[in-house]
């Protein structure tokens, strides 16, 4: 009974750690400052602390919160709505996926800043 005890703990902990592996958040993978490729003066800014800023060539900045989950940025800016974006990191390049009215999807292509 006790070495079926013992088996059944060790199952049930590789089920919990493999389930829970999936929804691991990446993001120190994004902390750091990002230019946009499209449009030079465009720059996001990912903060350690789950903040952010989008700023463009006028110093205009916005504000957001940010978390991931798995290839998924939930971006959350204050006073507005909420959005989700699929995001990939290779190397210094950041790819986030955008999906535009009627469905088309924009890869935005951006820079890691040095």
């Amino acid at each position: 009974m006790r070495k079926l005890t013992i088996t059944l703990l060790i199952i049930t902990t590789l089920a919990v750690m493999l389930l829970t592996a999936g929804c691991v958040s990446r993001d120190d993978e994004l902390v750091g400052t990002w230019v946009s490729e499209d449009a030079p003066t465009w720059v996001t800014t990912f903060n350690s602390d789950g903040t952010g800023t989008h700023t463009r060539c006028w110093g205009y900045g916005t504000e957001f919160r940010w978390a991931t989950t798995n290839s998924r940025i939930s971006w959350n800016y204050p006073g507005h709505r909420n959005m989700e974006t699929r995001y990939r990191v290779y190397g210094d390049v950041l790819y986030i996926t955008t999906v535009v009215d009627g469905g088309a999807r924009v890869i935005h292509r951006y820079i890691r800043e040095k």
